[in-house]
């Protein structure tokens, strides 16, 4: 029964609730004070005492009464009461606040005074004059409680809500890079397949590199953002395979600013436009190929540039996307990341083709622990 209740009582609005109203008890009674100075009233000591102890005692009813109304409403709102019943119950209540106050400190009152009872006509006296005092206390009150609820309830669904998005991030992320690995995989094995009649030791070569690239992007599976350093070192081992199946007709060259090894970055970000240059940037005007990987940063940005000197794109970028996997993935993943706090770009310039990756700086913890 105690655990029910519980559900259904909130120790903090409860406090709300009883610091509002010992305001308003305050400026009341310090009002009526200074009128009954102001009158020249009796000062008695006995007189002040019972003042004093007669509006903590209408605080107290209140509160008790108000406890009643805040535990009813929250059971009202988990009914999901129509509109019409919860105004007709409240309405009730904001008429029968005056009448419980007044009959408590009556009974009280009464036995104080040894038995001397007040009439009931002197009694409905009070109440009408006090009806619309009660009444807007009532109102004020049942109004926190509801403003208690909805901010609580709102919360409660930002944080419901930022859960779920937090949940579907890491599943289309999960998915884009389940289409992006297989990919690279199957590009490798028609190289290794190719070169190991003509060639054992080089495909021997590209085995050893392909088990350290599976081996790196498993243990990272899970992980949607990875050091820059640990991204560079699958790109290394990339390379070296397309090195040797390409051989002369590829050259690389990777620039890389001081101080950036441990700035975090998508997980399985660069190599795939690595491969996207080499894959288009091959014709038949264009046989020998050099790609250039800059990496560096501008205030909190972080620039990942990959130029080739092959064949130029005749398209812009939304074509781009809508012909392969590759680049629209890419650009699925950074949007779903950084939304639109991230920058992809595709564009020739001069006698190259240009990739360029905009993305706002991060650290990794390691990083972030060192610098402390």
């Amino acid at each position: 029964m105690i655990k029910k209740l519980k559900q259904y009582i909130d120790f903090k609005l409860i406090a709300i609730l009883s610091l509002v109203y010992l305001i308003f008890v305050i400026i009341y009674a310090s009002k009526n004070a200074y009128l009954r100075i102001l009158r020249s009233r009796s000062n008695g000591k006995s007189e002040w005492g019972a003042f004093i102890f007669y509006n903590l005692l209408d605080w107290f009813l209140i509160m008790v009464f108000m406890i009643f109304i805040a535990f009813t409403t929250k059971y009202l709102i988990r009914k999901k009461t129509k509109l019409i019943y919860i105004f007709s119950i409240h309405l009730f209540f904001s008429f029968f606040i005056g009448a419980f106050t007044l009959g408590i400190s009556s009974i009280i009152e009464n036995l104080n005074a040894s038995g001397t009872a007040r009439s009931f006509k002197s009694l409905f006296a009070s109440y009408i004059s006090l009806i619309d005092l009660h009444f807007l206390i009532y109102l004020s009150l049942v109004t926190i409680i509801y403003m208690y609820y909805y901010f609580q309830k709102n919360q409660e669904n930002t944080i419901k809500t930022s859960k779920l998005q937090e949940q579907l991030t890491k599943a289309r992320l999960k998915f884009l890079q389940s289409q992006m690995h297989p990919h690279f995989l199957f590009n490798t094995l028609n190289g290794i397949h190719s070169l190991i009649d003509i060639d054992p030791n080089k495909s021997k070569s590209i085995i050893v590199d392909l088990s350290d690239i599976l081996r790196n992007v498993l243990e990272k599976k899970d992980q949607n953002l990875i050091e820059l350093q640990d991204e560079l070192s699958i790109l290394r081992k990339y390379i070296s395979i397309k090195k040797i199946r390409f051989s002369d007709q590829l050259n690389f060259q990777i620039n890389i600013e001081d101080g950036m090894d441990n700035i975090l970055v998508p997980n399985m970000l660069i190599q795939p436009l690595v491969e996207n240059a080499i894959k288009h940037g091959y014709d038949k005007e264009h046989l020998f190929l050099e790609v250039i990987i800059n990496i560096y940063q501008r205030k909190n940005i972080l620039i990942i540039k990959i130029e080739n000197n092959g064949k130029k794109i005749n398209e812009e970028l939304p074509l781009l996307l809508k012909k392969g996997t590759g680049l629209n993935n890419i650009k699925e993943r950074l949007s779903t990341l950084y939304q639109n706090n991230c920058e992809l770009k595709i564009f020739n310039e001069e006698n190259r083709v240009i990739t360029r990756i905009k993305l706002p700086i991060q650290l990794s913890i390691s990083e972030i622990i060192k610098n402390y």
